[in-house]
């Protein structure tokens, strides 16, 4: 059995311990936070050792995996670290926070033969309605897809973005709607349209007037297959709402809104599946962590299971920096 700590005690990090509490492969064996009453107050809650340090963390020889849960700046450097201290890394979204830091860390694993401990936390695409629509569209079930259109409509106000120094900041979050909540529902648009030929995109800054980066943002895609795309995310309304993906085919249409599946072909609407709706967390993050946590340790141990190599998100991650190449010239 591999052992785990969680690095960054803040929001996700529960989706992350929970998951390894739920585990058969792994143990949660620590958790760290250079915020002392945070790292305390979770290692309580679970009985664990706790760290104030992350070169504590991986420096101790009992500790085989780290889950990088911290604000997006540390994601590529710590990432580096623990790797290069022996430990297999579990990293949150998103890789990097530029295009030059995303490359040289995917050749910094690529050189040092890493590529199979590290894997990054896509965990909507373990959502019981995203394994079927891909079913579908590999058993070619509705015909050829032809269409495609995503959104994404969230909550984040002055409150939210307050939270943390680093939040709604270039510097240290990369970027706002895009780069932080949307790129799950972009990775989703990708696995199932396939790569982009070309985009128009527009990104701003319509809501919180005290941050710097986009709030708001739609693109007009050109997939490679030929198909058009939509695409559009805000974190400007009331409330926030699960992602929706529709996908046009030949034969008809599979809309997935409210964490449900619908197959629509003329009058007739029918419900195919539903995502579990056990959260550990808030319902808009879904429940695939433990899933993807679960694959990763089995992995590990050569005992089956799965792991999404950081290749896997490079697509998300440039379609995010050219949106904001076109709407910010970065």
């Amino acid at each position: 059995m591999k052992k785990g700590c969680v690095i960054g005690c803040g929001a996700i990090s529960t989706m992350h311990t929970e998951g390894l509490a739920m585990s058969e492969y792994g143990q949660l064996a620590g958790v760290c936070d250079i915020d002392k009453k945070k790292a305390e107050k979770m290692a309580e809650k679970y009985g664990v050792p706790v760290y104030f340090s992350f070169e504590d963390v991986i420096e101790d020889s009992q500790i085989d995996v780290v889950h990088i849960c911290t604000p997006h700046y540390l994601h590529a450097s710590m990432t580096k670290a623990a790797l290069t201290a022996g430990k297999a890394v579990v990293l949150e979204k998103p890789i990097a926070i530029t295009r030059a830091e995303m490359q040289d860390l995917l050749q910094f694993v690529k050189e040092n033969g890493y590529e199979d401990k590290v894997t990054v936390m896509f965990q909507t695409r373990q959502n019981t309605c995203i394994q079927k629509i891909r079913q579908m569209i590999e058993e070619n079930a509705l015909g050829s897809l032809l269409g495609i259109v995503a959104h994404l409509s969230w909550k984040r106000d002055e409150e939210y973005y307050a939270s943390g120094e680093w939040r709604g900041t270039w510097a240290q979050e990369g970027g706002g709607v895009l780069i932080n909540q949307a790129i799950h529902t972009i990775d989703l648009m990708l696995l199932m349209a396939g790569p982009v030929k070309s985009m128009k995109a527009a990104a701003s800054n319509r809501m919180v007037k005290t941050i710097e980066v986009e709030d708001t943002a739609d693109v007009l895609i050109e997939f490679e297959s030929g198909i058009r795309g939509v695409f559009t995310a805000t974190n400007g309304y009331s409330w926030t709402n699960p992602a929706s993906i529709e996908l046009n085919f030949e034969k008809g249409k599979l809309r997935y809104a409210d964490q449900a599946l619908y197959q629509i072909c003329g009058d007739e609407i029918t419900i195919l599946c539903k995502d579990d709706h056990s959260y550990k967390g808030k319902s808009c993050w879904g429940n695939g962590h433990a899933r993807a946590i679960e694959n990763f340790y089995q992995f590990l141990q050569g005992k089956g299971g799965s792991q999404l190599p950081l290749t896997e998100a490079i697509g998300a991650m440039e379609f995010v920096f050219e949106v904001y190449r076109q709407a910010f010239g970065r």
